[in-house]
């Protein structure tokens, strides 16, 4: 099946470079010399993959872990550096058989419903409609075609109608007009590109989504409605308020908190012996309290900080030792918050063995508070970390770090901050002791020439909640994540945009989605040199 799927490739990457004519860009401006997101195809990460396919096939579909593991960019797999390399490609051309074997055998009949009578028609009217949606947009007569023929070889050489679905299904899953999000816009004066009003619908779907565009704002689309700002509010709220769109807050929230891949972390198995069990629920657990915040709460970073409530089951009730569990079970009289006392949160920023001080000092530094100190390699140190003991506490250990001149700048800031988060153990469990000793969470730390003191890490989310640092750092990387990119004049474009806006709408992820979509930073591309 080789050449087939090369030659229907190749002729769905040619019916790619068609063009509509030109749209009139958004009426919300940016200045003149506003640095845009550049002109790009940029490449599905796995999990937009998953979904457009699921999607196009109307079943869940799950590859991300049979795909090679995505570039991150800043820690984000959304990005537009995503490269396809050979081993890639080859990966993807197996899968994509797999898959579109596997569909057709359960659901032949629900995919093509006038199989039974083979025609032209049926099979006309299955390659449009797969090609349109597979595409996000009408497919040109070519390719039309191209699948047509790739159908009548795999029916021919299959021996069934099946056959002949089941080799154009693996060779759209292979096109680049479904592997790539088009963003290439058309000439709309100096140094500017406005994207056409379909290329609008598939970036405004899988920016809000993290899926394809559905039916409507397919149709929407291709109506060329999307030049207009409004109707691109209107439709982004619309899919806003589906709960299938909540999967893709949730991966911006576990990416940034850098705890996705919780699942392939391990502990010492002695010190803690119920980690591998717990650590599903503990994402569950975090992944529940993000749609809480998201639907209920305000979708800001105040909230995800200091809800003051836990989203738990029974088993992480009975690991923070509350006496109920459920989407709002009280943290009153808790030595937990918000998001940063989880344990997802707390065990993903921690050793094997003992508690990182400089992980969790250093989330909070760059991911909060948008300061980025020099790593060690940068610096010519040569890291090492002070082994355990059974005589000292892990802050004793690291008071090195203060004293030795060439580490003291950075960790100075760092230390205390982690020094906060003592309390809770490497898989994030209440802790009062270690060693006999007692814990000391209390930590005095200079920010921006500023001395603060802190007497544990919940009164540090407290302080970091009411932060309007905090507050525009947090708009800064959710921008890096749904516009996928993070070129830092694109992101100083955006805080320009966002200084416009009432401060409810600043605070609100859901409200500044909303506002991003409406303007020409979403609408216009830079050209390429």
């Amino acid at each position: 099946m080789g050449r087939p799927l090369v030659a229907a490739l190749v002729a769905c990457a040619l019916g790619g470079c068609q063009t509509r004519t030109p749209d009139a860009p958004a009426s919300i401006s940016v200045s003149a010399d506003a640095k845009l997101i550049p002109a790009r195809l940029r490449r599905l990460n796995n999990a937009e993959y998953e979904r457009a396919a699921s999607e196009l096939l109307g079943e869940r579909v799950s590859v991300q872990r049979l795909l090679p593991p995505d570039v991150r960019q800043d820690g984000f797999t959304l990005n537009a550096e995503q490269p396809v390399p050979a081993a890639h490609a080859t990966r993807l051309a197996t899968l994509a058989s797999e898959i579109a074997h596997a569909s057709v055998e359960r659901n032949l009949k629900r995919l093509v419903p006038c199989s039974t009578r083979v025609s032209e028609r049926c099979v006309g009217d299955f390659v449009r409609d797969f090609a349109h949606r597979a595409f996000r947009r009408p497919p040109t007569d070519a390719e039309v075609r191209g699948l047509t023929a790739l159908f009548e070889q795999g029916q021919r050489e299959g021996g069934s109608f099946g056959a002949g679905v089941e080799l154009v299904l693996s060779a759209l899953l292979q096109a680049p007009s479904f592997l790539y999000l088009r963003e290439l816009g058309e000439a709309a004066g100096p140094g500017r590109r406005a994207l056409t009003s379909l290329e609008m619908g598939a970036s405004l779907a899988f920016l809000v989504s993290g899926g394809p565009p559905d039916a409507e704002l397919l149709e929407t689309a291709e109506q060329g409605k999307l030049t207009d700002p409004a109707v691109r509010a209107e439709q982004a709220r619309r899919l806003l308020a589906k709960s299938s769109t909540r999967h893709h807050f949730r991966r911006f929230v576990l990416e940034w908190l850098e705890v996705d891949q919780l699942a392939d972390l391990g502990k010492d198995v002695e010190l803690a012996p119920s980690f591998e069990r717990l650590k599903p629920h503990m994402l569950d657990e975090t992944r529940a309290f993000v749609d809480e915040v998201m639907v209920h709460e305000g979708a800001s970073i105040r909230a995800l900080l200091s809800a003051g409530f836990a989203s738990v089951d029974p088993a992480m009730a009975r690991y923070y030792g509350l006496d109920a569990y459920g989407p709002r079970v009280s943290l009153k009289g808790s030595a937990r918050f918000g998001l940063l006392q989880q344990a997802s949160f707390l065990a993903a920023h921690a050793h094997e063995d003992s508690t990182s001080p400089v992980k969790r000092g250093d989330f909070v530094m760059r991911k909060l508070l948008c300061t980025t100190l020099p790593r060690p390699q940068e610096l010519s140190i040569e890291v090492t970390i002070p082994a355990p003991t059974p005589t000292q506490t892990t802050r004793e250990r690291f008071t090195d770090h203060v004293t030795n001149t060439s580490c003291q700048a950075c960790h100075a800031q760092i230390d205390p901050l982690g020094y906060t988060f003592e309390n809770f153990d490497a898989t994030g469990r209440e802790q009062t002791h270690q060693n006999g000793k007692p814990i000391v969470t209390e930590a005095a730390v200079s920010i921006d020439g500023e001395r603060y003191t802190f007497e544990n890490s919940s009164d540090l989310s407290h302080w970091l909640a009411d932060n309007e640092t905090t507050h525009a750092c947090f708009a800064r990387h959710a921008f890096r994540y749904f516009s996928a990119q993070s070129d830092p004049d694109v992101e100083r474009s955006f805080t320009r945009l966002t200084e416009r806006l009432p401060p409810s709408t600043r605070e609100n992820l859901i409200e500044l989605v909303v506002a991003y979509v409406q303007t020409d930073l979403f609408a216009l591309r830079g050209a390429r040199e």
